[in-house]
Parts: structure tokens; sequence; C-alpha cells
């Protein structure tokens, strides 16, 4: 085991790294599910629609899930569309109990060719998280321009990262495991 995984391994063990995935459930090799299996104590958050994701309904999950949870604080790890619900549910005043958000890939919501099969999250809340929280992007992401993506961290008042050429941080073979993100995970929970 590497210091980075060591350090990770820690942190799974001081908070509970909560898992946010996106449309469709981050599959079997995406770097959330290949994290849970290495890192035991990271969780992932359960919706009963992972296809036709409803705002009211995934903010609600996440809520109860944050009330269930209430022996460590806990970190949000959000991919896609799961960082859409961690900004809903700051507005909502539902994040008690959460000490960062981990934000990946946040795509563009509000663009006209966002799945019509997502429903009420657009408006997004133009507000700072209330939280701490990062930001990270890749410049060739086909949810969300590069531009944009600074708009959002600078609309969330958070740190952004951009990592290159990485798409939407999740199809190639590098994002199984993705070293580079745990560094950064790392690197987020030490600053809290």
């Amino acid at each position: 085991m590497n210091s980075v995984d060591e350090a990770l391994l820690k942190y799974s063990k001081k908070y509970l790294l909560l898992n946010v995935p996106g449309i469709g459930n981050s599959g079997a090799m995406h770097w959330q599910s290949n994290w849970e299996l290495t890192f035991p104590n990271i969780k992932r958050l359960s919706q009963k629609n992972w296809d036709s994701p409803d705002k009211d309904d995934w903010v609600a999950e996440l809520g109860r899930l944050i009330k269930q949870n209430t022996d460590k604080p806990i970190v949000l790890i959000t991919h896609s569309l799961g960082g859409g619900v961690a900004i809903h549910a700051n507005e909502l005043d539902k994040l008690q109990n959460v000490k960062g958000v981990f934000m990946v890939a946040l795509p563009d919501i509000e663009r006209d060719d966002f799945p019509k099969d997502c429903t009420g999250f657009v408006p997004m809340p133009k507000k700072a998280l209330t939280i701490p929280g990062v930001m990270i992007s890749s410049e060739t992401d086909d949810w969300c321009s590069i531009n944009v993506a600074e708009k959002w961290a600078e609309i969330l008042k958070v740190p952004f990262i951009n990592i290159g050429d990485k798409q939407h941080i999740c199809g190639a073979s590098e994002f199984e495991t993705w070293e580079e993100g745990k560094r950064l995970l790392v690197e987020f929970l030490d600053s809290l």
C-alpha cells in the first residue's frame, strides 16, 4: 500500500466518505466503485431510480442518509450529476454534519441538451457552498466546457482544479483506480 492509499485508509476511518454518483450509478469499472472495494469504509449513496433522476427524490435520499449517519463527520465524493445533488442539498440546508464536498466532473446541468429524464435540477442554485469544497474538472468533458466549470467553481466559492484532457473523468482504464484522484482527495482532506 502506497502513502496515498495509507492516508486515504486513515481518513476513511475518521470520516464517512460517501460516494454520490450521477446518472447510471457509476458502474463496476468506475473509480468510485473501485475505491469502495479498496477502502471498505467508503460508502455509496443509493437511489431508487438511477436512470431518470428526480432532484427532489435524490436530494431527499442524500438528506436521509446524512441524518442516519451522525457518528462521524461526512465528506461527499461526487461524480457528475451527484455534484448537482450536493449543490441542491446545500441550498436546502440538508448538509448538516457534512464537512466537505469533493466534486468531480460537475456537468452543465442547465444546457439545452442535458438528459431530459432528469427532472427538477434546473435552475441550479447559484450560491456559495456553506461548507468547504473543491471542483475537479477536465478540459475535454463532453458534459461541461472548462469555462462553465470554472464559472461554477467561482459561484460555489471553491478551489478549481483542471486535470487536463480527461473527458468526463470516468471512462478510460486510468479511471478504474484513478490514482491522481486519490491524491487530490487526500490533499482536500488534509485541508479540512
